[in-house]
């Protein structure tokens, strides 16, 4: 059989292919197997008789591709995220090209290391990580951490609110939610930083010309509402709660 160049492995046609590597898997360089792998006929059978052999998924490549591929058999590309670096780990999981069950397994991989990151791993992860991770990383005491989350386009505005509404957010994390070019426009978020007893009245005060009078009315009957927030509300609408003493 002839030897073919990585550039003839990647177009060979579907039985040369199958041909080549049941004769040849024993010998492939990391260039021939990434360029077999490459190969648009590869099929399940061929990954699983690359990732069987030992010598192969030694190399970081191999394994990192393995992993990636939907023709990999889940059991093995399942075996190999055990070996890959964090930050690869953490692409694979929002790629949506690598199998669901596979980036399910991914995530889990990462949850159970969160505790080792330094800052600015943590920093770094957050801004592409997957929701998964975005739960972990949504209360992080580190402002840092939730500047980059804030930017991260997996966020979803119901983590947003769970943050902004929670009596475990931290006075400076309600602070930079509520200066977020993003997020603090939206009513829902407005809204939920003002009830928040922890928000600083500075950030929550600046909300309130933004919320209907119904709601203010309701804010200001509240009685977990600051004096200070209810005095706001009264200096901004005096003709509600004129109207309302008049009813």
């Amino acid at each position: 059989m002839p030897w073919y160049t990585p550039q003839d492995l990647e177009t060979l046609k579907r039985d040369e292919l199958a041909s080549f590597v049941a004769e040849n898997v024993r010998v492939l360089t990391e260039e021939e197997g990434l360029a077999v792998l490459a190969n648009n006929y590869i099929t399940p059978q061929l990954c699983a008789m690359i990732a069987q052999n030992a010598r192969l998924t030694g190399i970081y490549s191999i394994r990192l591709r393995l992993i990636a591929m939907r023709q990999t058999p889940l059991a093995q590309a399942m075996k190999f995220i055990h070996y890959l670096y964090w930050f690869d780990l953490v692409r694979l999981s929002i790629d949506v090209k690598v199998p669901a069950q596979v980036r399910r397994a991914i995530d889990q991989q990462l949850l159970k290391g969160i505790e080792k990151l330094g800052i600015g791993e943590r920093v770094a992860t957050a801004r592409r990580c997957s929701p998964a991770l975005i739960q972990a990383f949504l209360f992080d005491r580190e402002p840092r951490v939730l500047e980059s989350l804030l930017v991260n386009q997996r966020l979803r505005e119901e983590d947003v609110l769970h943050l902004a509404g929670s009596p475990n957010a931290t006075p400076e994390q309600l602070l930079l939610l509520s200066a977020d070019r993003r997020w603090a426009f939206r009513y829902a978020v407005r809204k939920a930083l003002v009830l928040n007893p922890r928000t600083p009245r500075s950030a929550a005060a600046s909300q309130l010309r933004f919320l209907s009078k119904r709601d203010l009315r309701d804010i200001h009957a509240n009685p977990q509402t600051s004096v200070y927030l209810r005095r706001c509300i009264e200096r901004l609408t005096p003709q509600v709660f004129s109207s309302a003493s008049a009813d």
